[in-house]
């Protein structure tokens, strides 16, 4: 017989077990669902997203996908145009896919694995930010995680990641140049460039080439402006004019939200601030961002070169004066690049440790330019080190940097690689030569090259920047060289993989990490295994950084490795090859 006081009693007791019931559960975990996943979006969802984006969404593979037999996309033919350009930048950038490093998933080789799992499920060739708006939506709707390319230079693997839905920017193009913009005149610029996401960097010099004025942009031709403004942005020509970040204006973004924004100083303050050095795939979308330009830079560029034994102490001791003198060379003006090479091939034994270079100093004449580089290079010439050395150099004139810049080539790509590196400051450049030259040697291991960017120095730490400021590591602002070492290893090689990463972050960087222990490193470049990456890549930044990341982005619609907000979620199931980078394998849940 039906009883109402036994029905309230039964209620009274299933809300007093409830709460014992969820502890003894545990809560839930919220995770994003792949594709095996009874979570991943029914295929009527995916049409709607396609809908909606005018038929801009692909199930795309990857390149290497035709080199397989047992693959419907084999055809041998095709296979070999692949390979023949698989260390082409462009090549990986006209792909919605392929990245230019570390893309073992599916390489162009029938000996390999090919992964359907390794790439995005789905890509939407983004033309307008309403398509972006349309991906971030759809991926806060269904929690499917979401990922951001432009052209793949990304040796984070940032930029990649398994079975998820991809925004490919490629086809957001388009750069404009206002000569006479007056908002840059207070931070010594004299016009604006507003440049699409899905833009690079031949593409912005070519544009601002025409108007006889000076942009600050990467180095490589074909890296994209999105990722490497976000992460700070380094030029040849930092050291004059400071990063690619203290440059912005404003920005055209799609924050997680799904709105369409304009962020500058006045408007979206403390986004403007973040996303000017916060890193990539991780506030929003990059629609557009306007730079500054300066007046035409014409100046002299010395190009040297050092020729000893190799991986001798004769050619590390060179190599810590050559050093120590870079502060007093930044603070005259140097910009550019030098490389430490323990064994050049193609040099006799007694010459094979090689230092080659190349500085441009602004506004200088060629005599000038020599003025300040012979006594180093003469210093070296004429020293006793023990063993034979050749010093050669020349210096030209350089009317117009812009346009000598943009002719450089682009650099190859393709390898399985890491880098490591550090901002190294004055004092540990220049207080303690013995040290600083078994640092260099432990860096090296002997026989890796040392990739020395003369990037920072007086003018970044003397930025004029929007906002009074932007959120890019600190310790870019007392460093003068951004320090690069790296290492590479056979594809799916796990062993060596694993041998030579050890190797790189407990050995290689940990001896310039000691050199500079209160310094930082770049995050676009640089080990994404680092040890307290929080502090590493944004040092005091990195409290308001999470804190920002949590206000625009509390559902956590973009995730990545290393990136701020990473730490609030775990992958699980991750195939132990990834090895810490690109570590997307698995399942990406919330962290308890």
């Amino acid at each position: 017989m039906y009883s109402p006081l036994l029905w309230v009693q039964l209620v009274a007791v299933s809300l007093l077990l409830a709460p014992l019931q969820r502890c003894l559960a545990g809560p839930t975990t919220y995770c994003k669902p792949i594709t095996s996943s009874s979570k991943w979006p029914a295929q009527s969802a995916w049409q709607a997203l396609n809908k909606t984006v005018a038929g801009k969404l692909f199930a795309d593979a990857s390149p290497g996908s035709v080199c397989h037999p047992g693959n419907a996309l084999y055809n041998n033919a095709t296979c070999a145009l692949v390979l023949s350009q698989w260390t082409s930048s462009d090549f990986h950038a006209q792909s919605p896919v392929s990245v230019d490093y570390n893309d073992e998933g599916c390489l162009p080789s029938p000996l390999a694995p090919c992964s359907t799992t390794a790439y995005p499920a789905y890509v939407v060739h983004a033309t307008n930010a309403s398509d972006v708006q349309a991906a971030v939506n759809f991926a806060s709707k269904t929690d499917v995680r979401l990922i951001v390319k432009g052209t793949g230079h990304d040796l984070l693997s940032r930029s990649s990641g398994g079975q998820s839905l991809s925004v490919w920017t490629h086809n957001i193009v388009g750069v404009s140049v206002n000569a006479s913009d007056t908002r840059a005149l207070p931070y010594g610029g004299i016009g604006s460039v507003k440049i699409a996401a899905g833009s690079r960097m031949k593409e912005v010099y070519e544009a601002v080439a025409k108007y006889n004025l000076t942009v600050i942009a990467g180095g490589d031709m074909s890296v994209g402006i999105g990722g490497w403004v976000l992460g700070g942005g380094h030029s040849p020509i930092s050291s004059t004019y400071g990063l690619g970040a203290d440059q912005v204006i404003e920005m055209e973004v799609v924050t997680p939200d799904g709105r369409f924004l304009t962020i500058n100083e006045k408007s979206f303050p403390d986004l403007f601030w973040a996303m000017r050095g916060g890193g990539g795939s991780t506030f929003g979308v990059l629609i557009s961002v306007t730079l500054m330009l300066h007046p035409k830079l014409p100046g002299s560029l010395t190009i040297f070169s050092v020729n000893t034994t190799s991986d001798s102490d004769t050619f590390w001791s060179i190599c810590a004066y050559f050093t120590s003198q870079v502060p007093s060379l930044s603070d005259e003006g140097a910009n550019g690049y030098h490389y430490f090479i323990p064994y050049n091939p193609e040099s006799p034994p007694s010459q094979a440790g090689t230092i080659l270079g190349g500085f441009f100093f602004p506004n200088k004449t060629a005599g000038q330019a020599i003025s300040v580089m012979d006594p180093v290079l003469s210093k070296i010439n004429t020293t006793d080190w023990g063993d034979k050395v050749s010093v050669g150099n020349y210096t030209l004139p350089i009317p117009d940097f812009t346009k000598f810049w943009m002719t450089q080539d682009p650099e190859a790509v393709g390898p399985s690689e890491r880098l490591g590196s550090r901002l190294l400051t004055r004092s540990a450049l220049s207080s303690n030569q013995t040290k600083l030259k078994n640092a260099l040697r432990t860096a090296s291991n002997g026989t890796w090259p040392l990739l020395n960017h003369l990037v920072a120095g007086k003018g970044v730490r003397n930025a004029k920047i929007p906002g009074g400021n932007n959120s890019v590591c600190p310790a870019w602002r007392n460093a003068y060289i951004h320090f690069v070492t790296y290492r590479t290893w056979t594809p799916l090689n796990q062993d060596e993989k694993t041998e030579v990463t050890s190797e790189l972050r407990n050995r290689a960087v940990e001896a310039l990490r000691k050199l500079d222990p209160h310094s930082g490193a770049y995050v676009n470049e640089a080990d994404p295994t680092e040890p307290n990456w929080q502090t590493t890549f944004w040092g005091s930044n990195y409290p308001r950084l999470l804190a920002l990341k949590k206000k625009y982005d509390p559902k956590g619609i973009f995730w990545c490795k290393p990136c701020v907000g990473n730490e609030l979620w775990n992958v699980t199931g991750a195939s132990p090859s990834q090895d810490g980078i690109g570590e997307d394998g698995g399942m990406i849940c919330r962290a308890q």
